[in-house]
């Protein structure tokens, strides 16, 4: 179980990287939004998982999981947002 804590722990930072991105390049909201930062951990994962020889992010289950990270570092971005400007 320690091994998937710190796998956890590691894709926090692709997670802030991907959701910078998608930030910058896409305009639209929502899911189009969230399958392209999800696209895009993949991806950085995918270099990890050949280097490994394991498959890391193809689990229905951290995928889900990773996407509720998502919503809430977004939803913490766009609050601490909210207090600066009010």
């Amino acid at each position: 179980m320690t091994g998937w804590i710190g796998l956890g722990i590691k894709i926090i930072p692709w997670v802030l990287e991907a959701i910078s991105w998608v930030e910058k390049f896409i305009a639209t909201k929502g899911k189009h939004k969230q399958d392209a930062a999800v696209y895009m951990i993949k991806s950085f994962v995918g270099v990890a998982e050949t280097a490994t020889a394991r498959e890391l992010l193809d689990d229905e289950e951290i995928d889900s999981t990773v996407r509720k990270v998502i919503d809430l570092v977004v939803h913490l971005e766009n609050l601490i947002a909210t207090k600066r400007a009010g």
